[in-house]
């Protein structure tokens, strides 16, 4: 049997039915890769002793065939921080077993994306595109983004970014995460010769959502985000909102301890406008 299972956001995260896992399985893979400042996990595992071996990404992704015939043998639990099934490599993972028939089971843990939403103090319906700022130590420059956040604007809905975590363990931080999707978007300006207006748009940071220390920080633009030299715990991720309704308004503002300016209700440029930036960037990715 292979089990794909969620620990959750913290220590205390884990479920019922995840412990009974736990104590069952013959061997248990713990990744911490997939979620920044996840190295708790390890010890909150660690009275299963020897049986709790620490898992590379290699191990699950090139040596996914070995873990599933393992598994037709063993009772083998995957587990990850958060939820196993918001990682790719995961559902992979679940796939490769299903057409080997091996069987397998999906014991779900509370996920920081889900978290981060719901928490933020924004509408979970009216959430668009979800993506990841790529680091430095990636090498290129996020175009896409820029047309995704144009994208969710057409539509007036909000965009999460999620903070790219490096092979050390190093989570992006939100002021350069804004930092470097604003860069990206200075060379499309030039490119395709318009004036864009992601410097402008307002921010939601959310720090440790779904633990008893999280926090929602809220900025007026993207380029004071990406100015601050503020400290943000981990995980943290960057929300880029459409127009706030009232209600979003009110419940941002009380969670943030802050007052929103105009630039949170008010809408910066037409929404045909947003349309035809996310349709001209788009158009130049492809060709």
């Amino acid at each position: 049997m292979l089990v794909l299972a969620g620990h959750g956001l913290w220590e205390k995260g884990a479920t019922k039915e995840l412990e009974e896992e736990l104590e069952r399985a013959d061997v248990i893979y713990v990744e911490t890769y997939t979620m920044p400042s996840s190295s708790w996990i390890l010890e909150a595992v660690s009275k299963y002793g020897n049986k709790v071996l620490r898992a590379s990404r290699s191990m699950l992704e090139e040596g996914s065939r070995k873990i599933v015939e393992e598994a037709r043998e063993k009772r083998v639990v995957v587990l990850t921080a958060g939820d196993p099934l918001m990682a790719t490599s995961h559902q992979a993972l679940l796939a490769e077993a299903a057409e080997r028939g091996v069987d397998f089971v999906y014991a779900p843990g509370i996920s920081g994306v889900c978290a981060a939403k719901v928490f933020s103090g924004l509408q979970y319906y009216r959430f668009g595109r979800t993506a990841t700022v790529p680091g430095p130590w990636k090498g290129f420059k996020p175009y896409s983004i820029a047309a995704y956040i144009y994208g969710d604007l057409c539509v007036d809905l909000h965009t999460l970014l999620l903070m790219d975590i490096s092979d050390e363990g190093e989570q992006l931080s939100p002021p350069a995460a804004a930092r470097i999707v604003l860069d990206a978007e200075a060379v499309l300006e030039k490119e395709l010769g318009y004036r864009g207006s992601l410097k402008w748009l307002p921010a939601v940071v959310v720090e440790r959502a779904g633990m008893p220390n999280a926090r929602v920080r809220a900025y007026d633009s993207l380029s004071s985000l990406a100015a601050t030299e503020e400290s943000f715990l981990e995980p943290s991720s960057v929300i880029v909102p459409a127009t706030l309704n009232k209600v979003e308004a009110w419940i941002v503002g009380a969670l943030a301890r802050t007052k929103l300016g105009g630039s949170w209700t008010n809408r910066l440029k037409p929404r045909e406008d947003y349309c035809s930036l996310y349709d001209k960037i788009m158009r130049w990715l492809s060709s």
